[in-house]
C-alpha cells in the first residue's frame, strides 16, 4: 500500500501486536484498516492547520484522476452545507488495484444510542468500466461493510471466546441502517484497461464514516467499532 498524498517522506513499517486470539484478512484485506487510519488522520491534520479537509486533501493529492473523483462527491454531496448540531459531513479518498474512489457520507449522532449514516456520496474511476451497474453494487457492498465495522459490527471477547454466536448478536448493517440517500457516480473511462473494484469501496467509506463522526461529536475515534456496546445481548451457551 502507498499514500496518495505528497506528504513527504513516507516510512512504512507493519508491526504485528500479538493477541493470542486466531485472525484473518477480512473484506478489503489491509487497506480498509490503514488507509481507514490514514484518512482520519489527513483529516486531523487538516484541523491542525485550520484548513477545510476536503481542500486539504485536494491541495496533496498527487494527480488529477485522484482530484476528480474527490471534487466530484464534494460537488455532489453538496460539500460544506451547514448543518445542525449532532450532524456532520466526513470525505475520504482512496486510490489501489489501478483505480480510484472518494466517498462523501453525513452522519446523524443526536441518537446517542445509534449513530446513523443519513446519506452517501461515492464517485470511482476504474479506468474502463465494463459493467457500470455492477461497479455500482461493489461500492454500494463497500459501504454497508464500513458502516458496520466503523459504527457497531464487532466481537466481544471473554476468556479467549467470543460471546457472539451468529450475525443477529454481531450487529452487522441491516437495511434499516443503509442510508436512504446513497449516489454512485461511475466516471467515464479514462484508460483502455479496467482497475480492480472488489474491495476498493471500503476504506474510503470508512474515512468519511469516522471523520463525519468525529465532527459531529468532537471525540477523535480510536477504538472501533465507535458504538460497540449498542444493543448487545449474549449469545446463550
Amino acid at each position: 500500500m502507498k499514500s496518495p498524498y505528497h506528504f513527504g517522506l513516507t516510512t512504512q513499517a507493519l508491526t504485528e501486536v500479538p493477541t493470542g486470539i486466531p485472525t484473518a484478512s477480512w473484506r478489503s484485506v489491509y487497506s480498509a484498516n490503514t488507509r481507514g487510519a490514514e484518512e482520519i488522520m489527513v483529516d486531523e491534520l487538516a484541523a491542525a492547520t485550520g484548513k477545510d479537509p476536503y481542500r486539504f486533501r485536494r491541495t496533496f493529492l498527487k494527480t488529477d484522476a485522484q482530484r476528480a473523483v474527490l471534487d466530484k462527491v464534494a460537488t455532489e454531496g453538496n460539500w460544506g452545507r451547514p448543518m445542525e448540531p449532532g450532524r456532520a459531513q466526513g470525505i475520504a479518498f482512496h486510490e489501489e488495484y489501478k483505480s480510484r474512489t472518494a466517498c462523501l457520507v453525513e452522519i446523524d449522532v443526536r441518537d446517542p444510542q445509534r449513530a446513523r449514516v443519513t446519506k452517501a456520496v461515492i464517485a470511482v474511476d476504474v479506468g474502463l468500466p465494463v459493467n457500470p451497474r455492477g461497479l455500482e453494487a461493489q461500492m454500494i457492498g463497500g459501504l454497508t461493510d464500513a458502516i458496520s465495522t466503523t459504527l457497531r459490527a464487532g466481537l466481544h471477547i471473554d476468556k479467549g471466546l467470543p460471546l457472539e454466536g451468529s450475525y443477529s448478536q454481531f450487529h452487522w448493517a441491516q437495511q434499516r441502517d443503509t442510508p436512504r440517500d446513497v449516489r454512485v457516480f461511475v466516471l467515464p473511462a479514462t484508460g483502455t484497461e479496467p482497475g480492480g473494484a472488489g474491495e476498493l469501496g471500503v476504506p474510503a467509506a470508512v474515512g468519511a464514516i469516522a471523520n463525519a463522526w468525529a465532527r459531529a461529536t468532537g471525540s477523535k475515534p480510536r477504538s472501533f467499532p465507535l458504538d460497540f456496546d449498542v444493543d448487545f445481548t449474549p449469545y446463550p451457551r
